[in-house]
């Protein structure tokens, strides 16, 4: 069996992330792409190889060869789109972050659920080489009990964002600012990584935003298995920084910068062990045949509908203890004012 992919939303993460593993997976081909430009759609289609455009979403969703959906357009269209490919009796492959809201994440899943489709999200870091090596360490005991993990993410303001005439500066379309936008790919390696959280105290800051969305992030959480987590975000600085350690009882994991292929394990301050672990040339690759997989067997997607409900869901914690100035219980459990 051929999964048939449509590809819905024809812009840069598609050209240059999602797109192109479609069809260089096994066992896959890009039926057809949709745009609600012609011509946009039209040029992607030429470029990949794709059989047929749209540009309307009906269009896409009655074409009979495409079996699977990849949904690259921005998150105020995820809800609607996802549940009406799901009508369609289409499988989803959604962008990051996966909905505007909790609430739309959870219809989502429901309606997947309840037409028996599958529905994946695309936080493809998951399958990078290097977080599955440290996934096994974590499982293995080599840096003892996870104490703390630490992400600082520092780049410079995006022109787009900074113009205020990009969905990405409209909350009402994104869902937030740097939290979600940039910030939703490392929640998800933490919960990944780490297990679910359990409570979220947040800071959040706009400095230079003219639309007002977050463009400054601090967040301390807590998770269930006992580890602590530091998440430092910001678009204001002149310089790069994408820093990911975790720090244990009998060692410490360091995956700094985080894309890079380079992963080291220290043990009382002396390097023990040193990994060179290139990610994949196209980044969607490994979520993709994932996905696939589990079309064709049944089984559920590593990044399940569920499992991208846990950080759509730490997101509008983080937003509603900034909001109100207190610590915010995931599972609405114990809070309390700081």
């Amino acid at each position: 069996m051929k999964v048939g992919w449509g590809l819905i939303g024809c812009g840069q993460v598609a050209e240059n992330k999602g797109g192109p593993a479609l069809y260089q997976v096994v066992g896959t081909e890009l039926v057809a792409v949709m745009s609600r430009s012609q011509e946009k759609a039209a040029l992607f289609a030429s470029r990949h190889q794709a059989r047929r455009y749209y540009t309307k979403l009906e269009e896409i969703l009655a074409d009979r060869e495409v079996t699977a959906v990849y949904l690259a357009t921005p998150p105020f269209l995820h809800a609607t789109q996802t549940i009406q490919a799901a009508r369609a009796g289409k499988h989803v492959l959604v962008e990051k972050p996966m909905a505007i809201n909790t609430a739309q994440a959870r219809m989502m899943t429901r309606e997947c659920q309840q037409a028996g489709v599958k529905l994946a999200v695309a936080y493809y870091r998951r399958f990078f080489p290097k977080i599955l090596r440290i996934k096994q360490w974590l499982a293995a005991g080599k840096i003892g009990q996870p104490l703390l993990a630490r992400v600082t993410f520092l780049c410079e303001p995006s022109a787009l964002t900074l113009s205020g005439a990009h969905w990405r500066a409209r909350s009402e379309m994104s869902g937030g600012g740097i939290l979600p936008d940039l910030g939703s790919h490392r929640l998800d390696l933490l919960l990944y990584l780490l297990g679910e959280a359990d409570q979220v105290a947040a800071f959040l800051e706009n400095r230079q935003t003219p639309a007002g969305i977050d463009d400054t992030c601090l967040l301390s959480v807590s998770f269930r298995s006992g580890a602590s987590g530091q998440v430092f975000l910001s678009q204001n600085a002149s310089v790069f920084c994408d820093e990911f350690k975790i720090y244990g009882t009998q060692g410490i994991i360091e995956a700094t910068p985080l894309d890079s292929p380079q992963l080291r394990f220290f043990r009382g301050g002396s390097l023990i062990e040193e990994c060179h672990l290139p990610r994949p040339s196209i980044t969607h690759l490994g979520l993709v045949e994932d996905f696939v997989r589990s079309i064709l067997t049944g089984k559920e997607p590593l990044v399940s509908g569920e499992e991208g409900i846990k950080t759509t869901q730490l997101i509008d914690a983080a937003y509603l203890s900034a909001q109100e100035g207190r610590i915010v219980s995931i599972a609405g459990q114990r809070e309390q004012s700081f």
